[in-house]
């Protein structure tokens, strides 16, 4: 069975979340996702909360939809990983310890907007981890994803070649949504069997103008593409602001 999900997804379990989970799967379900990854921060979080998540979780979840529960961890004021499929609330005052912690509580451990570090990240927390997200589309913007991103994922895979390319939607409200999924083929759709698949690397990354596989390699004229239509999209959200402000 082909599927398609999205991860990062925060509910109003997170400070800055405005749906419920239930909101969310009719949401998602409305345009033909198959799985969600929830990963809500978990600062914001306590034991109680964590019950909701998981409870709301397994309530919306059936044979055609499945939600995995998971916590996003701020191990650094820039630094977050997101742990799918973790709902225990872990200390985050070391960075590797909780990465350890997601791998042994059978998680995946993924470095979050790596643009908000410039694309630099510790070689030990590279090693450490399973995937980085070159597509974030709250940070990195909607349609496509920058070649700058692509060019930093790739130099981090020199550190750590096993590194896996994840598109996240990094989702708050209804106005952030962009439609870009994580297609795979799965047996039975559950969070064990999707997780394994990511683990593994069995999908694409798919939207309606990029595709791409979990080594996200590129070529030098798919790298100038990107920056030509990046350099085209920022000027045209540059006009619209521009326009917005001289009618306020």
């Amino acid at each position: 069975m082909r599927v398609k999900g999205a991860v990062h997804i925060h509910s109003a379990l997170s400070g800055d979340g405005t749906m419920t989970i239930a909101e969310i799967a009719q949401f998602y379900r409305q345009r033909n996702y198959h799985f969600i990854a929830l990963t809500d921060h978990a600062e914001d979080l306590d034991a109680d909360a964590v019950e909701i998540l998981k409870r709301d979780s397994r309530d919306n979840s059936d044979s055609h939809f499945c939600i995995i529960p998971g916590l996003e961890f701020s191990a650094h004021a820039q630094l977050h990983i997101l742990g799918l499929g973790v709902t225990e609330l872990l200390p985050q005052d070391n960075r590797l310890a909780v990465i350890d912690q997601i791998h042994s509580r059978g998680g995946l451990a993924i470095l979050a907007h790596p643009r908000r570090l410039g694309w630099n990240c510790p070689a030990g927390i590279l090693r450490a981890i399973d995937g980085v997200e070159i597509w974030n589309v709250g940070y990195d913007g909607k349609f496509l994803p920058s070649a700058r991103a692509l060019g930093g994922f790739a130099e981090m895979r020199q550190v750590n070649p096993r590194l896996l390319a994840v598109a996240g939607h990094d989702f708050h409200r209804r106005e952030s949504f962009y439609d870009v999924g994580l297609e795979m083929d799965v047996a039975k759709l559950s969070a064990e069997a999707i997780l394994e698949i990511l683990r593994g690397g069995h999908y694409r990354i798919r939207s309606r103008f990029f595709q791409t596989v979990p080594d996200a390699r590129i070529s030098p004229a798919k790298a100038a593409y990107l920056r030509m239509i990046g350099g085209q999209l920022r000027n045209l959200r540059r006009a619209r602001s521009f326009g917005l402000g001289w009618f306020s």
